[in-house]
This record gives C-alpha cells, sequence and structure tokens, in this order.
C-alpha cells in the first residue's frame, strides 16, 4: 500500500471523512462476536501484535483492553486515519512492512482484502514479519452475506449489481470472504481454518448497525452512482433503506463475514 497505491480505485472512498464513523459502527458491531473468537483460538495472552490496516485504531484500542498483549502495533496507509489511533501506530506500506521478518506472534488483517486488487500479496508480507508458528486473523467481508427485509428488489440486490463493476473497473472484489480460504493458502499459510462471523439486529448493536449503512452510503453514493449510471440520490436512498431495515426490530437484517485462521510453519 505505497503513497501512489489507489486500492483498485477506491482510495479516496477509503479516505473519506465517513470512514472513520463506519470504522467506529463496524466495530460496535462486529467486535463483541468477533472477540469471542479471538479468545476460543488464542486465549487471552496474545504476545506480540501487529494489527495491518488498522484504520483509527477501534480494534487496536478494544484488542489492548480486552487481552494481553505484550506489543500492539497499528499501521495503515493514511495519516488521517492514523492521527485519531492510540499510539503505536505507524505509517506504513502493507505490502513492504518495515519490520524484519519473524517479528509478530499474531497479525490481525480485517476489513480490507475486499479493496485490494492483490489480496495474495498484502497476506504473503503478513506471513514474512510472523515467527514460525506465529497466526494470523482474518476478517474477510462477503457482500453476497448482507440479508435485507426491506420490501425493495433495489436494496436486495445491490450488492449482486455492483459487485461485477467493482471487478471490472479495479480488480477489487466484494465476494473476498469465500475466495479469502484459497488466498491464505496461496500466501503460504497452513492450517487455514474458518468460523462464521455473523452479525444481525436482533443480537448486535441495531443502531450501531444503521449507522454503519448510512456511513457507508456517505462514503460511496456518488461512486456507486458513477459505477452504475444510476443517480446519486437513488444510491443515497437505497443505503437509508438499508439503515431503517437494521434499526427496526421486527425486520430481520444480518451480514455473513468469516473469520480466518493460518499458522506459519
Amino acid at each position: 500500500m505505497s503513497g501512489d497505491f489507489d486500492y483498485g480505485g477506491q482510495r479516496a472512498n477509503m479516505e473519506d471523512d465517513s470512514m472513520r464513523g463506519t470504522l467506529a459502527a463496524q466495530a460496535r458491531v462486529v467486535w463483541p462476536a468477533e472477540r469471542e473468537i479471538i479468545r476460543r483460538r488464542y486465549g487471552r495472552q496474545l504476545g506480540r501484535v501487529l494489527d495491518l490496516a488498522c484504520g483509527t485504531g477501534e480494534i487496536l484500542g478494544r484488542l489492548r483492553r480486552d487481552f494481553a498483549c505484550s506489543q500492539a502495533i497499528g499501521i495503515d496507509l493514511f495519516d488521517g486515519h492514523l492521527r485519531h489511533a492510540e499510539p503505536p501506530v505507524v505509517r506504513a506500506d502493507g505490502y513492504l512492512l518495515p519490520f524484519p521478518d519473524g517479528s509478530f506472534d499474531l497479525v490481525l488483517v480485517r476489513h480490507v482484502l475486499q479493496a485490494l486488487p492483490d489480496p495474495v500479496g498484502l497476506l504473503a508480507e503478513a506471513r514474512r514479519v510472523l515467527r514460525p508458528g506465529g497466526r494470523i486473523h482474518v476478517v474477510a467481508e462477503d457482500y453476497l452475506g448482507l440479508f435485507f427485509d426491506a420490501d425493495d428488489a433495489a436494496v436486495e440486490n445491490h450488492f449482486p449489481e455492483v459487485q461485477p463493476l467493482f471487478r471490472a473497473e479495479g480488480g477489487t472484489d466484494l465476494y473476498q470472504g469465500r475466495r479469502a480460504l484459497r488466498h491464505l493458502r496461496a500466501a503460504g499459510f497452513e492450517q487455514v481454518a474458518i468460523d462464521p462471523l455473523f452479525v444481525d439486529n436482533q443480537s448486535a448493536d441495531r443502531d450501531a448497525l444503521a449507522s454503519m449503512f448510512r456511513f457507508w452510503g456517505a462514503g460511496y453514493a456518488a461512486t456507486l452512482a458513477r459505477m452504475t449510471g444510476a443517480s446519486v440520490a437513488e444510491m443515497e436512498r437505497r443505503f437509508e433503506l438499508m439503515a431503517e431495515n437494521a434499526a427496526d426490530p421486527d425486520r430481520y437484517c444480518a451480514w455473513l463475514l468469516f473469520a480466518l485462521d493460518g499458522t506459519k510453519s
């Protein structure tokens, strides 16, 4: 993720002011379930941890609070995110990490593979900085795993509509979740395991889930309008309906993500 890296054309979206709200809402929604997976896999003593593409440090703070880390460092490409993160954090290229081989016991790669044309390259660099026997924790997004009870075909078909457009324009993949198992193995990881990471508006923070969709709309409505030929107003309408669905306890809304684990031999 060098200085001119454009996230498959999504750099402006990733660095938009709305991303700070997205990351905060997403953490409130996903972390409670993800924390239990981390505890089950790795215990409470995590050792030396790198949060690769840490954004504003939302998860770094939770990780430091909920687990024992001898070291927990975050790296991200964008200074605008890092200024909100609690140190130590480093501005760095995720494809060329400024750490020696074997520096960490655990590397986290969360909510970023869907914005990378070369996810295997990033995972391979994460493997390099792990010690032998070290492990990677990945949260991979898959946008076909979003479920809405919205009474609106445009909402229910939104992500299948836009997924091939992202693939064609920037080589990124909104269906990264189902590919991540293969990509971890291609990057050299062994003993790869995958768990569903399921959140919904019946058990997760309903207001945070609704906020997440509104922040997605704020960050992506104009881009999606350009890609689809629809109006910005139409894209904003779709995301608002997603948010209303998430906020309504009598209508179901859910997101199936994937939490993966791999080991460096």
